[in-house]
Formats: structure tokens, sequence, C-alpha cells
């Protein structure tokens, strides 16, 4: 089907024009006066929030900028109430909008197509600074199917469809969370700040896609940990004669594009592949993608390191800022001082330093008095190993502390036991004290080969040495 079929041609010429960003404000507010007054959008109402929130930018619209066989010779005084008007009658000319008038008050309305409303409701999501919500694709899809699967009514075929489209959503967003790390990872190449890479790292990846859509793909919406279940409830409902001839008869009565029972079986079993075939693709591509987020995290943090040592060392820029102060001080630099100090005070942030060790977990607890000594030199940049030495000791650390590596050490607290209270557990040194740690983190891990459970009718905490730990319980799996 022709795009332009449904939409008017000249629909995104707005977006275009070199007074874009006027037009961007009014779309935008066009949208919020939607969400505001419904059905009865009045045009004075909207006229008066467009110039509210683009008084400044409104006031700058360019009649020149627009096409030429615009006519503006009505404009003697283009005033702001003028251009606003103006902006209202290019929404009409383009089909965002439609004006219609009430024959019994006089006043005029706006109305919005659904093709209008739509794309307002995608460009308002883009631009929103608002937390983005992560649809549960995954999780619902085995909860429905689950639920169907007991009850075995009605609607079993329209929890098929809805299984069906949700798989075929979850792709898009797969999709979308595998293109856009790749885009940030290429996207390094062209930084040369370090502050831009934490930027897009934190500010922009992290933001947009990791939290919103990586997070819950590992986590609550895991497609590995559900691929399983609704593989095999799928595969039941596709052997069990019953359950297939239920969903033949539903699908003839809902979709009319079905004729016979041999069309409706087919397309029940090839809604039904579709999802197995997916779930286990995408299984796969997940596993991908964790190395590809891996591999460009590696390159974020190297590429910082790089950027920070490349150019001078801390005392180069020190003296440098130092200099520029003196000189603008000096009158050099006329006029500029007061903003080179007020560029420092608002750039430059001092904190207290502080360590942490061994000792500051473990049990005493001692507070030491703070005292001045001389400060530690300052190392040239080539004295900083930032080669092969560091990623060897990098990985050396990582190891330490890998799965296999937690697992073997809590094998060996283990021993023969069947269960392993904490209290009789022993923590000889810190790495004792941090394999723990990850050991109790790990015990919901599908490599773990125990449980974790806690007794709230037992003390909160146990004493183990110098140190302080929840008082818990590990259980060896059945078959472990």
């Amino acid at each position: 089907m022709n795009l332009f079929e449904k939409i008017p041609d000249n629909f995104f010429s707005i977006l275009s024009s070199k007074n874009k960003n006027i037009y961007g404000i009014a779309l935008l507010s066009l949208y919020e006066a939607l969400t505001m007054y419904r059905n009865k959008i009045r045009k004075s109402d909207y006229l008066d929030l467009l110039k509210a929130k683009g008084e400044k930018e409104v006031s700058l619209f360019n009649f020149e900028a627009e096409e030429e066989n615009e006519d503006t010779s009505f404009l003697y005084e283009p005033t702001l109430n003028a251009k606003a008007n103006f902006v209202l009658r290019r929404l009409v000319e383009t089909g965002w909008i439609m004006i219609e008038e009430d024959v019994r008050t006089g006043t005029e309305y706006l109305l919005l197509p659904s093709y209008s409303i739509s794309m307002l409701s995608i460009l308002y999501e883009f631009i929103s600074t608002s937390e983005k919500k992560y649809v549960s694709y995954v999780h619902s899809t085995y909860s429905d199917l689950k639920l169907e699967d007991e009850l075995q009514d009605d609607f079993m075929y329209k929890t098929l469809e809805s299984a069906y489209n949700n798989t075929h959503n979850l792709e898009i967003e797969v999709a979308k969370l595998d293109h856009s790390i790749r885009v940030f990872h290429r996207q390094l190449s062209t930084i040369f700040s370090p502050n831009e890479v934490l930027s897009q790292h934190f500010d922009v990846c992290r933001e947009d896609v990791v939290d919103p859509i990586y997070h819950p793909l590992k986590t609550s919406d895991s497609i590995i940990l559900y691929q399983g279940p609704i593989t095999l409830l799928l595969k039941r409902w596709s052997m069990t004669e019953s359950v297939l001839k239920k969903l033949v008869q539903q699908a003839l009565h809902e979709n009319r594009l079905l004729k016979t029972e041999n069309e409706a079986q087919v397309d029940i079993l090839k809604k039904i592949n579709y999802i197995q075939d997916t779930y286990a693709r995408l299984a796969n591509e997940i596993n991908d993608i964790d190395k590809s987020q891996s591999a460009y995290i590696k390159a974020s943090t190297e590429k910082v390191i790089y950027l920070n040592n490349q150019d001078k060392s801390i005392r180069g820029k020190l003296e440098t800022i130092f200099l520029a102060t003196a000189k603008a001080i000096a009158g050099e630099k006329k006029g500029t001082y007061p903003n080179i100090i007020k560029d420092i005070t608002h750039s430059s942030n001092f904190y207290q330093q502080g360590y942490f060790d061994a000792d500051s977990v473990a049990k005493p607890y001692r507070h030491m008095n703070r005292f001045e000594g001389d400060p530690l030199p300052l190392d040239e940049d080539e004295t900083h190993d930032n080669g092969e030495g560091l990623m060897q000791a990098l990985l050396s650390i990582h190891e330490a502390y890998s799965e296999e590596s937690i697992m073997e050490f809590m094998k060996e607290k283990f021993g023969t036991k069947k269960t392993l209270a904490m209290k009789n557990i022993s923590i000889p040194d810190i790495e004792n004290y941090i394999l723990l740690i990850l050991g109790s983190a790990k015990a919901n891990s599908r490599f773990s080969f125990y449980t974790v459970e806690h007794d709230e009718q037992q003390k909160e905490s146990v004493e183990i040495g110098n140190y302080i730990m929840p008082n818990l319980t590990y259980i060896k799996k059945e078959g472990a």
C-alpha cells in the first residue's frame, strides 16, 4: 500500500522547512493540547498554548523561508499573534489538523486525523525526557498462554494471536537493541573527548537502550528463562487433538479470512511455529548482543583512558588554566576576567580524598584523624601502563571472581554437606569474604547448584571472625 494513500502528499513538508524548529514546537504543543483538552480543543486555546510555549521562537518566524507561492501580503505587521495564526494555517494545509466550527456558538475547534495523532505520539515519545518503560513481551506471553492452557476457554485463539503479535514486537525490540549497541560502538571512532564518550555511554546508551531494553531482557523478561516453558506449552497445543480442534473452530469464528478448517489449522500451526522458531533464534541473538555490549563497554573504557592520557598531564592542564587566568587578571585579555573566573567556579569541583582497604569491612571499626603530609608526586603519562599489562591485570581480576571461580569456592565450602549454614563457614580473609558475597548473589543463577534461604525467625546476622554476615542457609539442589 502506498504511504500517501493514507496521509497527504505534503504532510512532512513542514519538518523540512527552514522554520522546522518552530513547527516542531507547534506539533508538540498540539499533542499537549490533545492530552489536556482531548475531544474539545478550541482554536483559541491552542494558539494561547503555542504562544506561551514558543513565544521567542515563533516571534523569529521567517516568512521568506516559506514556499514562494505562500501569500504573506496580508501580514503588514507580522506580530506574534499573526505568526502563530500563520503556523496554524500551515498545519491545516499540510493535513495535520482540520478546523470545525460550532454553528450554534461560532467557536472553532481543532480536529486531528488518526494518522496525525499516531505521528504526534511518536514525536512526543521520542523527545520525552521521562523514563522510558519497557513493555513486558516475554513474561506477558508466557503468563497469557499458561492461564489459557489451564482454562482452555473460548479465547485460546485470541491468546495465540496476542502471543504471535508480542513475539513480532519482541523481534523489533531485540533488533533495535542490537543495532543501537553497534551504532554506539561505531560512533566511538568519531568522538575525541572523554566527556563525550562518557555522555554517550551514560546519558544516551544507558537511558535509551540499556535500562529500558537490555536490562529487562536479561532479568525480569528473560528470553532464555521463558523460552523453554513457552515452547513446551505451544508444542502440547499443536499435538493435542482436542486443543487443536478447539483452536480451529475459534479461528474460523474470529478470522474472516479463513474459509476452511484446513486453512485455519495451517494458520494456527504457522503462528505456533513462528513463535517457537523466533524464541530459539532470539535466545542465540541475546548471547551475541551480550558480546557486543561487552565489546562496546571495553572500547569505551579504553577510549576514555586513551583520550585522558594522549593530551597532557594534569600538571600541564592546570598550568594552562592558571596562565590564562593570570593573563586575564593582568589585563592582557580585557573584558574576559569575570567570565574566566565564573567558568572556573562552575566547572571545578573539589572533594576530600579517603581510603578503602581490606580492613575497612572488618571489625573493629577504627576512626583515624586526618593528617597533613607532602603531596605525592604526579607521574608523567609515559609511566602509566595502559596497554597489555593493564589488560592482563584486569583479566586476572575477572578470572578470580568469574562464575566458575565462585562455584568452585562454594563447592569447597559445601564439601559433602547437603546444607550449609552461614555461621558454620570460615572467613579467614577478604578474598573469602568477597567470594561468599558473590556466592550468595549467584544463588539464583542457572549455573548454580544450590539455593539460599533465610529463616525470618532466626537472627538477622551473625558474626564470623571480624565480619558481620547475613544469617543465611545454603541448600544443594536435587541431583547436584
